[in-house]
C-alpha cells in the first residue's frame, strides 16, 4: 500500500500537534476537502488516527508500532498458529520417507511413474517437490525463459531454494544467451548463487529434486508430463544431466565476456551437423532454439563462406573443415581444406 503525500503530512501534523481536527485538515494542508477526507479515512483505517474521546471529534496520532500491534498483531499470531499445525502434518507425513525410499529401490521401473495431463495439477506437484528438496535442483530449460509471465512464474520458487541453501544447476541451449527475459533471470539467479550453463543442442525440459525425484515431458503431448518417483530412475536421470553438464559453457547472464564469438562459432557447428543429415530449415531451428528467419541466415552465411550450391553440401564441407581442422568454422576456411564433395552430396538440395 503506498501512501499519498497528503497522509503523510496529515499524520505529521497530528504527530507534531497533539492531534487534528478534521473538519479543519483541508485547510491546514490547503488541499482539497476530498483529497483530506481520503487522508483522514486512510489513517483511521490504519489505526494511526483515533478519536480522542467519544465526546470529542478530534484525532490524536498513535505510534505506528502500537497501531501495527493492534490491527496485525492477531493476524499473525493466527497464521503462526497454522504454520505451526502445518509444520507438524508435513513432517508426520514426511517420516514415511526412509520407508518409501527403502522399498522404491527394489521396485519395478514402471512404478513411481505418473502420467499427468493437468497443467495445475502439474505445477501444483512441482511446487510441492521444490519445496521438499533439501540438496540440489537439476533443470534442463533448453530455451530459457520465452516470456515475462514465465520469469514471474519459475523465478521466485528457483530463488527461495537458493535462499534456503539448495545448489542449483541449469543447462540452457546457447541460443537463449541473445534473449534479453533470460539473460536477466540467469543474471539473477545465478547472483543468488545458482549455477547456469548452455550447449548447443540439448534434450526436452527436465527437472530432477535430490536425484530422488523428476519431471519430464510426456511423449508426443505438450500438454502432457511425466512425474517420476522412482528413485532408480532419477538418478538415470540426475547422472544423464551431469553429462551434459561437463561439456557445456558457463553463462552468467547480462555479462557474458569475450566467449560471445565462441557461442555463435558453436552454434554454426550445430547447425552444420544437423545440415549434413539433410535436415529441414523448420527442424534445425527448432532443435537449436532459434527462429527460423535467423537460422536461414546462419544457413546462406555458411553457404557463402564455403562457396556451396546447397545446403547439404555446405554441411558436408562444414563438417569437413572442422574435423580436419578441430574447430568450427568462422569464415572462409582455406581452400586446401575443401576436398571434393561425394557426387550425391553436390547434387542434393
Amino acid at each position: 500500500m503506498t501512501h499519498s503525500t497528503t497522509t503523510m503530512r496529515l499524520y505529521q501534523h497530528a504527530v507534531r500537534e497533539g492531534g487534528v481536527e478534521p473538519l479543519h485538515a483541508a485547510e491546514l494542508l490547503r488541499v482539497s476537502d476530498e483529497e483530506a477526507a481520503a487522508a483522514v479515512s486512510q489513517l483511521r483505517e490504519l489505526g494511526l488516527l483515533r478519536r480522542q474521546s467519544i465526546a470529542h471529534t478530534r484525532l490524536v496520532a498513535i505510534n505506528p508500532q502500537t497501531a501495527a500491534a493492534e490491527r496485525v498483531g492477531p493476524r499473525e499470531h493466527s497464521l503462526r498458529a497454522e504454520q505451526s499445525r502445518l509444520a507438524v502434518q508435513r513432517a508426520a507425513i514426511e517420516a514415511f520417507m526412509p520407508v518409501h525410499l527403502e522399498a522404491a529401490m527394489g521396485q519395478d521401473p514402471a512404478e513411481g511413474v505418473e502420467v499427468v495431463d493437468d497443467p495445475e495439477l502439474l505445477h501444483k506437484m512441482i511446487s510441492e517437490m521444490t519445496e521438499v528438496c533439501q540438496v540440489e535442483a537439476c533443470v534442463i530449460q533448453p530455451f530459457g525463459i520465452r516470456t515475462q509471465e514465465e520469469a514471474d512464474r519459475g523465478l521466485p520458487k528457483y530463488l527461495e531454494l537458493l535462499g534456503r541453501g539448495v545448489a542449483q544447476r541449469t543447462l540452457c541451449q546457447h541460443s537463449t544467451r541473445y534473449s534479453s527475459i533470460t539473460k536477466q533471470g540467469v543474471a539473477d539467479l545465478c547472483a543468488a548463487g545458482a549455477e547456469v550453463r548452455t550447449l548447443d543442442v540439448l534434450p526436452p525440459r527436465m527437472i530432477v529434486i535430490d536425484r530422488s525425484q523428476a519431471i519430464l515431458p510426456g511423449p508426443d503431448d505438450a500438454e502432457l508430463s511425466v512425474v517420476v518417483r522412482n528413485t532408480a530412475l532419477a538418478r538415470y536421470l540426475a547422472a544423464v544431466f551431469d553429462t551434459f553438464w561437463m561439456t557445456a559453457e558457463p553463462f552468467a547472464g547480462l555479462h557474458q565476456g569475450s566467449r560471445e564469438r565462441e557461442i555463435s562459432r558453436g552454434i554454426d557447428s550445430a547447425i552444420t551437423r544437423l545440415l549434413a543429415t539433410g535436415a529441414k530449415d523448420e527442424v534445425i531451428a527448432r532443435r537449436l532454439g532459434i527462429s527460423l528467419r535467423t537460422c536461414r541466415r546462419r544457413i546462406a552465411h555458411l553457404m557463402d563462406d564455403f562457396g556451396a550450391d546447397s545446403r547439404f553440401q555446405a554441411g558436408y564441407l562444414a563438417r569437413q573443415y572442422e574435423e580436419e581442422s578441430g574447430t568450427a568454422p568462422a569464415g572462409p576456411p582455406p581452400t586446401p581444406a575443401l576436398c571434393a564433395v561425394p557426387e550425391a552430396a553436390a547434387q542434393a538440395s
